[in-house]
């Protein structure tokens, strides 16, 4: 009876490391995709509590320089009609009742700033691969009331 030569083991353990990397490699392209797949999903909802804002106020929600959402210091944890407000605070009414940040825990970041005399506003915010069929890239990105962009807002 005849066993394995060391060759034999060698070639097989090359392969199965091989094969665990390329795992590891295409798992973690797939979590970080489906990361980003939410934060886009966020950033439209984001949006269109804007869009809801502007047409009850005919402006943005106010901010002269960059503000973290979903920060209580802040108080931008919600939207009301009468603009970001911590969670705690009463409102008239309820826009979006948190401010959506699924990763918020894992130091994700959306920064707001209205512009144009609250005729518009941007948000920062970052991604982790690239959408080509968006026109988006791997690092900071920019919405605004008409695009979202691939640069930094500020």
């Amino acid at each position: 009876m005849r066993g394995f030569t060391k060759i034999e083991v060698l070639i097989v353990g090359i392969i199965a490391l091989i094969i665990i990397g390329i795992d590891v490699f295409v798992i973690s392209y797939f979590n970080n995709k489906s990361r980003d797949i939410q934060i886009l999903s966020e950033i439209s909802q984001i949006r269109s509590g804007l869009e809801t804002f502007l047409m009850a106020n005919n402006f943005y929600p106010i901010s002269e320089s960059p503000v973290e959402l979903n920060d209580d210091y802040a108080g931008t944890e919600k939207l009301c009609f009468e603009g970001f407000k911590k969670l705690s605070d009463p409102c008239q009414k309820v826009i979006l009742s948190t401010v959506p940040n699924f990763f918020v825990n894992q130091g994700n970041i959306y920064k707001y700033k209205s512009t144009e005399n609250n005729k518009n506003y941007q948000i920062e915010f970052t991604l982790q691969t690239n959408f080509k069929e968006l026109g988006l890239k791997k690092g900071t990105n920019c919405a605004n009331n008409l695009q979202i962009i691939t640069q930094p807002c500020f």
